[in-house]
């Protein structure tokens, strides 16, 4: 009966959902393919060649047709076709065919739900923030690799929690919006989890250095005690600037607040951080190219 069917459905939202069976599910999930393990190692490494990284990328087809792509998209204005990887990576350089190639794998490898929730409005913002986590990274003379692949990877719980509940997430972050809540709090109550925390799991689970899956874990509350600050701040700042940048995560009903203490911890004055935003406004062009190619 229809009473019976109401309180069923009360007892299902107010159950309260164990954090360990959510930590376990993210473990479940795939991990990275073992051909981005090679190129990271590759690409991380001073003395290796882009010769090295062209082998590596072209054992996986799919990956460097991708590559491809986006090297001959508008964006990048070559007046010529380029058909050959090894021209690929010289032409546009270690770092930027790293960023691509991790950004075309780590997006593909949880496996899309079709549950309602906009993953592509969400890859945008990750790959905004990535971008300005790079920015930011080169004012404050920090390694750019490990703030790229934070930044890029910061919500990454967001698609872990889509993938393990996929009807349930895409609800929980509709609601959220329409009630103007925090996506973190409703996402705690619904999973036991947040999305930073399930985040910093998987990025465990994928062997992403300590560092990166803490400034994951911790992007939204960057000030607890962390053994690099400094990437858990930047990451903070460079998702609140994406946000500026008009690159947020539309499931968001608000943007994050200025994390002021990390900008301060940081020292970066405005002026520096919103040229920053600025320059992220700059790339848009590059991350459709970017997205336009992972994603067909």
């Amino acid at each position: 009966n229809m009473d019976a069917a109401i309180s069923g459905k009360r007892t299902y939202q107010m159950t309260n959902p164990s954090p360990h069976n959510a930590i376990a599910r993210v473990k479940d999930l795939p991990t990275l393919p073992a051909v981005l393990g090679r190129i990271l190692e590759t690409a991380f490494d001073p003395d290796a060649s882009a010769l090295e990284l062209a082998r590596h990328v072209a054992a996986d087809q799919a990956l460097s047709a991708r590559l491809l792509k986006i090297v001959n998209s508008p964006y990048y204005g070559y007046y010529r076709q380029i058909s050959s990887l090894t021209t690929a990576v010289v032409i546009l350089g270690f770092a930027e065919i790293r960023n691509i190639v991790f950004t075309a794998t780590a997006f593909r490898t949880i496996q899309e739900t079709h549950s309602g929730y906009d993953r592509t409005g969400l890859w945008r913002h990750s790959l905004a923030t990535a971008i300005a986590a790079e920015r930011c990274a080169y004012l404050l003379n920090f390694p750019k690799d490990s703030a790229f692949v934070a930044g890029l990877l910061h919500d990454i719980g967001k698609v872990a929690l889509d993938s393990i509940y996929p009807d349930r997430f895409a609800q929980t972050a509709a609601a959220a919006r329409e009630a103007g809540r925090p996506l973190l709090e409703a996402e705690r109550e619904a999973f036991g989890v947040d999305h930073a925390e399930a985040g910093g799991v998987l990025a465990e689970h994928w062997n992403l250095p300590e560092e990166v899956a803490e400034a994951i874990r911790l992007h939204h509350a960057p000030e607890e005690q962390t053994s690099n600050p400094t990437l858990t701040r930047l990451t903070a700042l460079s998702n609140f600037l994406a946000y500026e940048a008009g690159f947020g995560d539309p499931a968001n009903v608000a943007a994050p607040e200025t994390p002021t203490a990390s900008v301060h911890a940081l020292g970066l004055d405005e002026q520096r951080w919103m040229t920053v935003a600025d320059q992220v406004r700059d790339r848009e062009a590059q991350i459709d190219a970017i997205l336009g190619a992972v994603s067909n």
